[in-house]
C-alpha cells in the first residue's frame, strides 16, 4: 500500500507540474504576441510600394473612409482590389507609405507618360491637402520620423517606370521638386535607354545606354533613390558600375528561394547588401511562392525574409507591399491594416526586437539617409 501511495503521488506530482508547463506556455504565448503587438505600434513602420495613387486619381477614392472592395468608385463599381485607406493604414501601424505612380504608356515609343504622372501628382497632392490632418507628404528620413510623431503617416512620392520621364533630365528635376524621392528605372517594359526583367533579349544595348547612364547620374547627383525593381540583370548591374550610391529594390523576392524572374538571384541580393541598400520584401504570393506549394500566410512573407538574411544580413531587408497592385496577397495579411502578423511571425520565428525594428523601417530610413549623402 505504501508502495502504491508513493506511485500515486508521484502521478499527482506529474499532473501539477504538467498542468504549471501548460500555464507558463500558454502564458508565454500571450506574452510573445502582447510583445509582438506592442512592437509593431511602437516601431517606424515603412512600406516601399503600393499602387493606390491610381485609384486616387482616376476612380476618385476617398482616402479617408474605411473601404472594402465592393462599396467606393463610381456608379458603385469597384475593382477587386483597395487595400489601403487612412484608417487601416493607422490600424495596421504604418508610419509611411508609398504613392507609386506608374506611368502609362509602359515605353517611350508613344507620347503620354509624362502627362500621366503630372496629373497624378496633381491628384496626389490635392488628396494630401484634403487630407493634412492624417497624411502628409514626406521628403526627408527626417520628415518621416517627424510626420509620425504628430499622429499622421507619411507618404512617399515614387515614379514606377522611367517612361514617366519622356527622355528629358529637365522633367526628372521637375518631379524631384515636386517631391517624387524614387523612380523605378523601369515597369514590365523595355525602354530605349533601360531593359525590363524578361526583356534583355529584345534590347539592342547592354544593361543601359549613354542616356540611362546619365540618368541614374543625375539620379544620384540630386539625392533621388534608384529603385531597381522590375529591371533585367543587365541593366541591375549597369547601374550599379554607374553609381557609387545604395540603391533599393523596392518590391521583389529571393530567386533562390522562388524562381521568379521579378526575384533577385543570391548575387544580386548580396550586392544590394553590400552597396548598403535595401530590399523591399513583397508580398504577392504569385512571386513567393510560383508553384503554389506553401501555405498562404505570413510565413510566406517571412520564408523570404529569413532566406536573405541568412544569406546577406538582416540590415539589407526592408518591405514591399505592392498593396493595391491586384496582386494575390497572402489572407492574414491582406490589407494594410493586418500587417501586424508578420510582426507576429517574426516574433515567433525568433527574430530580435533590434532585427524587427531594422526590417519594419529604421533599414529603409538609414539607406535613404546614406543616399542623401551622395547629394553634389
Amino acid at each position: 500500500m505504501k508502495r502504491k501511495n508513493i506511485k500515486s503521488s508521484a502521478r499527482r506530482g506529474a499532473f501539477g507540474l504538467l498542468i504549471l508547463a501548460s500555464i507558463a506556455l500558454a502564458g508565454a504565448a500571450a506574452y510573445g504576441e502582447l510583445s509582438a503587438e506592442a512592437l509593431h505600434s511602437e516601431a517606424i513602420v515603412c512600406d516601399l510600394h503600393a499602387d493606390t495613387q491610381f485609384m486616387i486619381t482616376y476612380m476618385g477614392y476617398d482616402m479617408k473612409k474605411r473601404h472594402r472592395s465592393v462599396d467606393w468608385g463610381p456608379a458603385g463599381t469597384a475593382p477587386i482590389f483597395s487595400d489601403i485607406d487612412v484608417p487601416r493604414l493607422k490600424e495596421g501601424g504604418l508610419d509611411m507609405f508609398t504613392m507609386a505612380v506608374c506611368p502609362s504608356p509602359k515605353t517611350n515609343e508613344r507620347p503620354g507618360a509624362v502627362a500621366f504622372v503630372r496629373r497624378s501628382l496633381n491628384a496626389i497632392d490635392a488628396m494630401a491637402a484634403k487630407n493634412s490632418d492624417q497624411l502628409a507628404v514626406a521628403l526627408t528620413p527626417e520628415d518621416v520620423r517627424e510626420i509620425s510623431a504628430s499622429g499622421r503617416v507619411a507618404i512617399l512620392l515614387a515614379v514606377e517606370g522611367g517612361q514617366g520621364i519622356g527622355e528629358d533630365l529637365d522633367v526628372l528635376r521637375e518631379f524631384y521638386g515636386r517631391g517624387v524621392r524614387y523612380m523605378t528605372l523601369t515597369h514590365a517594359k523595355n525602354l530605349r535607354w533601360a531593359s525590363a526583367c524578361g526583356e534583355d533579349n529584345k534590347a539592342d544595348f547592354d544593361g543601359l545606354t549613354d542616356f540611362g547612364r546619365e540618368v541614374v547620374h543625375e539620379m544620384e547627383r540630386m539625392g533621388m533613390m534608384i529603385d531597381l525593381a522590375h529591371v533585367s540583370e543587365s541593366t541591375f548591374w549597369a547601374t550599379l558600375d554607374a553609381v557609387d550610391c545604395p540603391v533599393l529594390v523596392t518590391h521583389a523576392g529571393a530567386r533562390g528561394l522562388a524562381d521568379h524572374k521579378r526575384n533577385l538571384t543570391d548575387d544580386q541580393i548580396r550586392a544590394v547588401a553590400e552597396r548598403g541598400g535595401v530590399i523591399g520584401v513583397i508580398f504577392h504570393a504569385g512571386y513567393l511562392d510560383p508553384e503554389g506549394n506553401k501555405p498562404r500566410d505570413a510565413g510566406l512573407v517571412a520564408d523570404h525574409i529569413d532566406y536573405i538574411k541568412a544569406l546577406a544580413g538582416v540590415d539589407v531587408i526592408a518591405l514591399g507591399s505592392d498593396y493595391d497592385g491586384g496582386v494575390n496577397i497572402p489572407p492574414d495579411m491582406g490589407h494594410a491594416g493586418r500587417l501586424p502578423a508578420l510582426t507576429k511571425e517574426l516574433v515567433r520565428r525568433g527574430y530580435t526586437e533590434e532585427e524587427i525594428r531594422k526590417i519594419l523601417g529604421e533599414n529603409f530610413l538609414r539607406a535613404w539617409a546614406k543616399i542623401e549623402t551622395y547629394k553634389r
